[in-house]
């Protein structure tokens, strides 16, 4: 008796499901971000040596497709699990699209209100009902953001 021993994908797995979804997507807005960075991140030349302000974002965005391309070449032929329901779905396009909307008004509300205010909704949206975690901690983490951003890095928030 021989038992034998495939590489194919078994019937009714799917070969490309969630885990590949998210690496590609992964991919593609590291790689935009890539090409993008040189218009979006201003350099103020003092003659230092080091490193500028594109350094780290551009090390991060690397990293990312380095780690995205090995995650798709390493399970390219391993089963994947499924997308989901439509549900799930839903919940995740209505996040995305709600810190779509807070990037579009952190002009105009500034950085603490819109950061807290998608904190607060998101933590609505997947169901957590204790004050403490879903007003407060929001809160509290924009506060600390924007202190830090502003006070430790020097950075100027909308």
């Amino acid at each position: 008796m021989s038992v034998e021993h495939s590489t194919s994908t078994p019937p009714g797995a799917s070969r490309h499901g969630l885990q590949t979804l998210v690496c590609s997507v992964i991919l593609g807005l590291a790689a935009c971000g890539l090409l993008t960075l040189q218009a979006q991140v201003t350099v103020f030349d003092f003659g230092d040596p080091g490193p500028d302000a594109r350094f780290f974002p551009r090390m991060v965005l690397w990293l990312l497709i380095l780690v995205a391309g090995l995650r798709l070449w390493r399970y390219r032929r391993t089963p994947d699990s499924a997308l989901g329901a439509a549900a799930g779905w839903a919940r995740a396009l209505a996040a995305a699209l709600l810190v779509t909307a807070a990037i579009a008004a952190m002009n105009t509300l500034g950085f603490v209100i819109s950061v807290a205010a998608v904190g607060i909704v998101l933590a609505w949206l997947l169901g957590e009902r204790r004050l403490r975690f879903s007003v407060l901690l929001p809160l509290l983490v924009a506060l600390a953001i924007a202190w830090v951003a502003r006070h430790g890095l020097h950075l100027p928030l909308p």
